[in-house]
């Protein structure tokens, strides 16, 4: 047995000292609780790290280079992007290799688990059940401000790991072409220039068959000579119809000189009166007449009327006169039929250039039918065009994609010679620290549920009272 006294108040230490002083207390106080803590981790984790079976991680990295837009962005006046933007595009290409087809295509080739039919539920669940363990295992890492990207694959078996890691980029870069493909929308466009194609060929077709049964060569031309022909029979008809009025005028004055019984009738010139051998011979007797009136005067200066030569004058110069007549009505019989065969002609005429009339009608009615046909064949060109230069596109944007993004394999994934997991002396090294740590937590864990008094010290603050001393348990 041993006695102690206490020292009194008479030193004064901070709460740091104090605070040290409790954990070296405690740590001594319960070094059983933390040693038994420390080796308990220590042996589980190292059991563990001997007894976990080996996990090998395969890795191959690629490298997707693509087409620099600096010439563009210099001729548009476009900023370049950062060094960090610049690979912003990047993450499509991590979404692609961790996608659900390029996983499900990998897991079925490699006879993880072959892809069940769509009716059969609790198969397609166990498929997606692989798919998720899959892409657990595999790792798609992009490297900082860089387009280099690492795809790794943790399996027991090395070979299957680097296989797998070799296949995951095999697939990805197929699917990716199919992502990328535009041979369908190539495809789309080349039925669709073909249909447009055989229903432009039917419409020429039908232009060809109309302008032949429509007898339309050229139809501007064709039209331009309807015309031509409406004018020269508008203006023939306008020349028989002034020829028409002005004998017609002629003849009526003629008339009414000869109904009025006009001693001298005069004749206007007309078409059969300017006939010289009829013009000639109203002359003659004309002359005659006026011989004959002027011997019949001088006669009946001298004579009776009853003479017999004065008789004979009258006579002749009423026979004359007849003749004249007689001749004037010829006359105008003839310009009568004359004028009538004008009417004739101008009623042919206005018939004529009725008939051009119809004719341009119908040729204008055809022009509009062939205008429809013509506006249809165009629409169809410049479809066609359009979808000639919509495949033009897709076929360059085919070769864009095969020369605008770039896809090498720097380094295949190879079978590890050593595994990824478990890390044995890492681990070990952590169940130290951990050991170390869960130990002490436990202690001060322990002992702040632990009530008792354990100290002089303890009982003094307890109490408010100075104890006089304390006895040791041995």
């Amino acid at each position: 047995m041993q006695q102690s006294y206490p020292n009194g108040h008479g030193s004064k230490t901070g709460p740091a000292s104090d605070a040290l002083k409790r954990f070296v207390e405690t740590a001594f106080k319960r070094k059983k609780l933390i040693v038994w803590v420390f080796l308990s981790v220590v042996a589980i984790v190292t059991l563990a790290s001997f007894v976990m079976p080996p996990i090998f991680r395969a890795t191959a990295t690629i490298i997707i280079e693509r087409e620099q837009q600096s010439d563009t962005a210099l001729l548009f006046r476009m900023n370049l992007p950062s060094q960090y933007e610049k690979y912003d595009w990047l993450k499509s290409e991590l979404e692609i290799l961790n996608s659900y087809p390029v996983t499900a295509r990998v897991v079925s080739k490699l006879g993880f688990v072959q892809e069940p039919a769509d009716q059969d539920e609790e198969a397609r669940r166990q498929f997606e059940k692989e798919i998720l363990k899959f892409q657990k295992k595999l790792s798609v890492e992009l490297g900082r401000g860089s387009n280099v990207i690492a795809v790794g694959f943790e399996e027991k078996d090395p070979r299957l790991a680097a296989q797998t890691a070799n296949e995951v980029i095999a697939t990805y870069l197929r699917y990716r072409s199919e992502v990328h493909d535009e041979s369908g929308t190539y495809r789309f466009l080349e039925e669709q220039m073909q249909m447009a194609d055989e229903k432009l060929r039917e419409l020429e077709q039908s232009q060809a068959n109309f302008k032949d049964r429509e007898h339309l060569i050229a139809p501007e031309t064709q039209l331009e000579i309807l015309l031509g022909k409406l004018a020269d029979f508008e203006k023939t008809v306008t020349t028989v119809r002034t020829r028409r009025i002005g004998k017609e005028a002629k003849l009526a004055v003629v008339k009414e000189q000869l109904d009025q019984a006009v001693k001298d009738v005069s004749i206007p010139s007309t078409d059969v009166s300017d006939s010289p051998s009829r013009e000639k011979y109203i002359a003659k007797l004309k002359g005659e007449l006026l011989d004959m009136e002027i011997r019949k005067d001088r006669l009946l200066q001298r004579f009776k009327p009853t003479y017999e030569e004065i008789v004979e004058l009258k006579q002749d110069i009423a026979a004359t006169r007849d003749k004249i007549k007689s001749e004037i009505r010829q006359i105008i019989r003839e310009e009568e039929t004359a004028i009538k065969a004008l009417i004739a002609e101008e009623r042919a005429l206005r018939q004529s250039i009725e008939g051009i009339e119809r004719e341009v009608s119908t040729f204008a009615q055809k022009e509009y039918e062939m205008a429809q046909i013509s506006r249809g064949i165009d629409d169809k060109r410049e479809v066609y065009s359009m979808l000639l230069k919509q495949r033009e596109e897709a076929r360059l944007s085919r070769a864009k994609l095969e020369r605008g993004v770039k896809v090498k394999i720097i380094s295949p994934a190879v079978a590890p010679t050593k595994p990824d997991r478990p890390r044995k002396l890492l681990n070990i090294l952590l169940a130290v620290i951990v050991g170390l740590l869960g130990g002490f937590a436990a202690a001060f864990i322990v002992e702040l549920n632990d009530h008792s008094v354990s100290s002089q010290e303890e009982l003094e603050e307890i109490t408010g009272v100075r104890a006089l001393g304390s006895v040791r348990d041995l």
